[in-house]
């Protein structure tokens, strides 16, 4: 059995907590605290309010409002506990974890479990990690990468800093209401195989994941190193974990609600400890080949083979047949109320889930959850559902298997559904505003961008505007992308501007395929910057170009192609911070060269419709930022 955390040391006389002093100092601050923050609440509220009545619809200005209003709250709780403590400012959730646990982003104090879903045990038994050297996510900062400055730097930021979301919790995190056993306390965990597709298509699946894992509460248990396809063009390092591209542990330190670990970690406490039971004999089941270390293996299929009998497996949670639905608690009622919401809308026709009438018509992201239901079941007919059975299961497994179709080849808010729409937006902020390149990456395209802008300028552009284009062949196996580099031109004309500067994101080694594109316009590639790729793995050259194309003026892309597809995303989540045109229903300058019925997809509102994976559509960036206050006090029933 796992032990239970123990309790924390009670305070020592004199430090704010013992002697007549101490009690004295605290019942000040008891009363003074709650005074002062309350002020502060008082006067965000009010701003929020009043920005309501004269600014009626600018739901991104009153988000930043609320941002700031909060942030002071949070900070000037977190400053004044600080220092009672003796003047050092920890992270949100701060503590000293005093070594227990060396995993980056783990948070300790209770053997990691995490009880109904990912962190149970005491309440506020897990505390953050506390080093000064934590990347915070909220900045980018690129010093140690080589620059550029922070001002250059910060035309790639496309994400916020909202402390109400670090602080939110899903509600099947901790123990389940009425736990009284460790058994019933136990982490529940959610184990996964990697898509064995290129890199975006990886990525998809790991966002899907990791929003299941924080949406229901688990432990997310991360692959080991491997070698990932077409991800071998080093020299030196070519094994690879989610580490290596995401601040994975920043996330997880930054998070009340999430805790990720390592599959060796996992293996140790769990395997080793005899809880993993086999599915066929109910006994105990070893680690597979009596292994806990499976970093740079070459083969996985005994680890996979492993995992597949001793978790649970939920075949129907395939993308393309069925929504998933996230119930809004725990509560076996709202199991059955999702069921019957999709009950009721499957027996009202056809026509009103067509995704054609969607069409520049977007569902309120606040809407009811028949209304959202209506627009995201884009073509599918089935509901799957987080329900009981799955949320009692110890273990949750989700394998690739393409024998019986397994597979995570999906966009996560386009496979998940919330039935409480603040719980939607959270997860949609959560996957903009933490789930992003690493700041070596990041840092590495600014320099990038800076010099683009820097030759447009010198070519006669005095903004420094550039457009951009990704143009896919290499192995792609859509044949009809493969046009000429005439054809190229010819198509996409008409939207790009005569003789500006052009960046395109290509996969061709063969750079005189696009003599008659360079006829018309500045042309730029990566390789044109070589001076300023140095150090950095050339694995990330394909990251490099898609955040240099996602800050094109004018975008053309490769239908079909989730490369192109994760540019686009970006641009829209740029679209959104800065209102640029078109930000309200979430549309782009962004066009596609082929098929002709898909040039302007990005040109209008679309709702999510299958085949999913081919694009991105604007659910996932638009008025995302709704619903903070909301977020707000959730978390503070949570406190």
């Amino acid at each position: 059995m796992i032990t239970p955390a123990s309790p924390p040391a009670p305070p020592r006389s004199g430090d704010g907590g013992g002697g007549p002093a101490g009690k004295s100092r605290a019942a000040k601050r008891s009363l003074l605290l709650p005074v002062f923050l309350g002020m502060t609440t008082l006067v965000s509220v009010f701003n929020i309010a009043y920005h309501h009545v004269v600014h009626p619809g600018d739901d991104a200005d009153i988000a930043r409002i609320a941002e700031a209003g909060f942030r002071s709250n949070f900070l000037t709780e977190r400053v004044v506990v600080e220092k009672e403590r003796g003047g050092r400012l920890t992270p949100a959730g701060g503590g000293n974890t005093d070594g227990a646990d060396k995993m980056p982003g783990k948070k300790s104090g209770n053997d990691g479990r995490s009880g109904h879903g990912g962190g149970g045990g005491q309440e506020g038994s897990e505390e953050k990690k506390d080093d000064d050297s934590q990347h915070v996510l909220a900045g980018l900062s690129c010093d140690k990468y080589g620059g550029p400055s922070d001002e250059i730097a910060s035309e790639m930021v496309f994400w916020s800093d909202i402390p109400s979301d670090s602080a939110y919790r899903s509600p099947f995190f901790g123990p389940p209401p009425g736990a009284a056993t460790d058994e019933e306390s136990r982490a529940k965990y959610l184990t996964f195989e990697p898509d064995r597709g290129g890199w975006n298509n990886i990525r998809m699946a790991m966002e899907t994941v990791l929003v299941l894992a924080h949406a229901t509460g688990r432990t997310l248990v991360l692959p080991p190193e491997k070698k990932m396809y077409l991800l071998n063009k080093d020299k030196g390092k070519n094994d690879f974990n989610f580490n290596d591209f995401f601040h994975l542990d920043s996330i997880a330190v930054e998070h009340e609600g999430l805790n990720v670990i390592t599959m060796e970690e996992f293996l140790k406490r769990e395997a080793e400890a005899g809880r993993l039971l086999d599915s066929n004999t109910g006994k105990p089941a070893p680690p597979p080949k009596g292994k806990t270390n499976w970093n740079g293996a070459s083969d996985l299929d005994a680890l996979w083979g492993y995992l597949r009998k001793v978790g649970y497996l939920r075949m129907e949670w395939q993308p393309e047949e069925c929504v998933l639905g996230i119930p809004a608690s725990p509560d076996p009622e709202d199991v059955e109320r999702l069921r019957r919401t999709h009950a009721d809308i499957m027996q009202e026709g056809k026509e009103t889930i067509d995704p054609e009438s969607f069409i520049g018509k977007p569902t309120p992201v606040d809407a009811p959850a028949a209304d959202r239901m209506r627009e995201m079941i884009g073509g599918r007919k089935k509901l799957c559902v987080y329900d009981t059975e799955a949320q009692e299961q110890p273990l949750i497994h989700l394998k690739v298997d393409h024998g019986d179709g397994s597979r995570l080849l999906t966009h996560f808010y386009a496979f998940l559904f919330f039935q409480d729409w603040r719980h939607d937006l959270f997860n949609k902020r959560f996957v903009r505003d933490h789930v992003r390149y690493v700041d070596e990456i990041v840092c590495t395209a600014a320099r990038i961008v800076h010099a683009v802008r820097e030759k447009a300028r010198a070519a006669g552009d005095a903004d420094g505007a550039y457009d951009s284009m990704h143009v896919r062949r290499g192995d792609f196996q859509y044949k009809k992308t493969r046009i000429p580099a005439e054809e190229v031109y010819e198509r996409s004309k008409k939207e790009m501007t005569a003789g500006a500067t052009l960046y395109i994101a290509t996969d061709e080694r063969d750079k005189s395929f696009f003599k008659p594109i360079k006829e018309h316009y500045n042309v730029l590639f990566l390789d044109d910057f070589k001076d300023l790729l140095a150090g950095i793995n050339t694995n990330y050259y394909g990251m490099l170009d898609q955040l240099v194309a996602s800050k094109g003026r004018v975008f053309y892309g490769t239908w079909w192609s989730t490369l192109s597809g994760y540019i686009n995303r970006m641009r829209g989540y740029h679209s959104a911070k800065h209102h640029l045109e078109g930000y309200e229903e979430g549309t782009l300058q962004s066009y596609y060269f082929i098929p002709d019925d898909r040039k302007l997809e990005m040109r209008q509102y679309r709702s999510v419709r299958l085949p999913i994976y081919m694009r991105e559509f604007p659910t996932s960036w638009r008025d995302i930022d709704r619903g903070i206050e909301e977020v707000h006090s959730l978390v503070t029933k949570l406190k």
